[in-house]
């Protein structure tokens, strides 16, 4: 998935967050993950031969490989905003809801989503909790603005993961997530959308 370069101003926007370092050993994280994948894979493997199914059950190799990695964030051009998932991603994050779950999700702008200029649809992996829920009180935020333009809701995005004078120098999401107060960054957010011409 390909993600296209937005406006200068929304690059500024999001020019002061904080992206997360990378894992001290990336290696020794994949083939923990790739132990259990492959162990739990073929356990399943076999109990479903036993029970008579054959390998056609799961679909072929590389399909099955490409519906596991849809629950992994893919990396982005855009430090401050991604990893992002999928549409299909986002699905199976959520809870194996159906894509138009998402799709509606996002017509109703209670997730944050943006779309790229290959018409592809990516949702910042930073929205989730560490249950793999919207964090509470973002759909209040983005209730606030009303983006008419794909560049629209990208800034927006850019808006929720900088770092807020306001709020101490935290960015929206981090206020949000570490409980703070909903009434705090509503008004930011009003006080945006009326300077960006965005009020909904």
């Amino acid at each position: 998935m390909t993600s296209s370069r937005r406006p200068a101003r929304a690059a500024r926007a999001a020019a002061n967050t904080s992206s997360p370092a990378a894992p001290a050993s990336a290696a020794a994280y994949v083939e923990r993950v790739s132990a259990h994948v492959t162990a739990e894979l073929a356990r399943r493997v076999d109990a479903l031969r036993a029970q008579g199914h054959g390998l056609d059950a799961l679909g072929d190799a590389d399909s099955l490989a490409a519906r596991m990695l849809a629950a992994v964030p893919e990396p982005s051009p855009w430090a401050q905003l991604g990893p992002f998932y999928s549409t299909a991603g986002m699905a199976r994050v959520l809870g194996g809801v159906s894509r138009q779950a998402v799709e509606e999700r996002r017509r109703r702008r209670t997730i944050l989503a943006m779309r790229t200029s290959d018409d592809v649809w990516v949702y910042p992996a930073f929205q989730l909790d560490g249950r793999n829920r919207v964090v509470r009180g973002l759909a209040d935020v983005l209730a606030r603005f009303g983006p008419a333009t794909d560049d629209d809701a990208w800034m927006v995005a850019a808006f929720v993961a900088a770092p807020q004078p306001e709020l101490g120098g935290r960015t929206i999401i981090d206020h949000l997530a570490g409980g703070g107060d909903l009434a705090e960054v509503v008004a930011l957010a009003d006080d945006r959308a009326e300077r960006w011409g965005l009020a909904s």
